[in-house]
């Protein structure tokens, strides 16, 4: 089988490395990073494997408060209006996506997704250390009137196997026993029993060996990605920072760097990053053993070995990536306030922020484009770890020759 460059060594890039090596392509993994997850949102996300929490980021009740996001009056969300079109016309197509009946559907067919990832992430851990566990997830809510529309939610999930219980506060701490330490008052929570967790850089690196040991896949690290190269609308190559690349088949999966890529190749993608942050600390006694979503402060709390990492923020507008030292001051002083024993806060703190490229529909762009040879598995949003190998193992079946003819991204999903 020919050649496939896989543009990204991010968990999406990596996964469909691993999947198209499986079917016997010859696979070459490029990044700008010195390693897998060294950068972007693969290496500092919330760790959590949110099988049954797939709900989409276009809601009802987020189109409700974008004037108080916009205002600053929410720690946890901003939104910073840009007159850039790109960014008008994706917001259009969020908005459009925040009916009921919008996240409804988009979260179901995100959770039809994380379940086929599932089994393929249960099949690595056997193969690979990065810090795997299923110890099911706890999510919060401070108001009677948000738990009661989560209940009606986890009624939908329900059908399709989430196991999900409705828990009172009294219940909810006799499950996870950690939030007697809880530093707010919480009306109930629901309890997700198969929810998973794990360590998506080590995860990452630990893939890099495997790959290299038993598939022969080829990486190069250090090399930044320019351009695509086109001729007849026919993908020819790839010109990266020191050299051009030759190539009939390439894969980009480059987060939120996937959508300017792709514009070298005339292809427009409905692609937004979301900036977010996170910290990780050593893990205390009385940290939870379950993940822990706090609904109300928009903030995460996942155990992974003796480490205790803390995700939330969610910055929406014109952004360039930099680490803001008050945003993240921010999200340490949330978490303080949430589990102040949880994880030991004065020791030492690893900060990280990053992009999370996310689509109107929070839902990933995966398939052939316009230009021949060219595929794209990007825009996963906050859920390139839990659907990582669902796309990746979608994506193979799309480029082994046999059927890679036979299937298009949708042109109406690219402009």
């Amino acid at each position: 089988m020919s050649r496939i460059l896989v543009l990204g060594a991010g968990v999406v890039g990596m996964t469909s490395a691993y999947a198209l090596a499986k079917k016997g392509h010859e696979v070459c993994v490029i990044d700008a990073a010195p390693g897998p997850a060294e950068a972007g949102a693969s290496f500092g996300n919330g760790a959590q494997l949110s099988y049954f929490y797939t709900d989409a980021m276009a809601s009802p009740s987020l189109a409700m408060n974008i004037p108080k996001y916009i205002l600053g009056l929410d720690p946890a969300f901003r939104v910073r209006l840009a007159l850039s079109p790109a960014f008008m016309a994706w917001g259009l197509r969020f908005l459009g996506n925040a009916t009921q009946k919008a996240f409804e559907h988009n979260t179901t067919d995100l959770l039809e997704l994380a379940l086929q990832s599932r089994s393929g992430i249960a099949e690595l851990s056997g193969k690979l250390e990065f810090d795997y566990s299923k110890t099911g997830k706890i999510t919060l809510f401070s108001s009677r009137e948000s738990l009661l529309k989560a209940e009606v939610l986890s009624k939908l999930k329900n059908r399709y196997g989430a196991g999900q219980v409705v828990l009172t506060r009294e219940q909810a701490l006799e499950k996870e026993p950690a939030l007697a330490h809880y530093g707010h008052l919480f009306e109930g929570a629901i309890w997700s029993p198969h929810d998973e967790a794990g360590d998506s850089s080590l995860f990452c690196r630990n893939l890099r060996l495997l790959l290299e040991r038993d598939y022969g896949v080829r990486f190069l690290f250090n090399t930044t990605v320019r351009r695509i190269q086109t001729r007849a609308n026919e993908l020819v190559g790839v010109t990266a920072e020191s050299e051009e690349l030759q190539c009939t088949r390439a894969v980009i999966s480059l987060g939120a760097w996937t959508a300017p890529i792709a514009r070298t190749a005339g292809i427009s993608l409905p692609i937004w990053p979301v900036q977010g942050y996170s910290l990780t600390i050593p893990a205390l006694a009385s940290a939870p053993v379950a993940s822990v979503t706090d609904t109300a402060r928009k903030t995460v709390f996942c155990r992974i070995g003796d480490r205790l990492r803390i995700a939330g923020l969610a910055d929406i507008g014109p952004l360039n990536g930099k680490f803001r030292e008050d945003r993240f001051r921010t999200l340490l002083a949330t978490a303080k306030g949430i589990f102040p024993k949880a994880g030991d806060f004065d020791g030492e703190v690893h900060p990280w922020t990053g992009l999370r490229p996310v689509t109107p529909d929070s839902k990933p762009i995966v398939g052939q484009t316009k230009v021949k040879g060219l595929y794209l598995n990007c825009g996963h949003g906050s859920l390139g770890w839990t659907l990582s190998m669902a796309t990746a193992n979608k994506l193979a079946d799309l480029v082994h020759p046999s059927t890679s003819t036979n299937y298009m991204v949708d042109p109406a999903t690219l402009h």
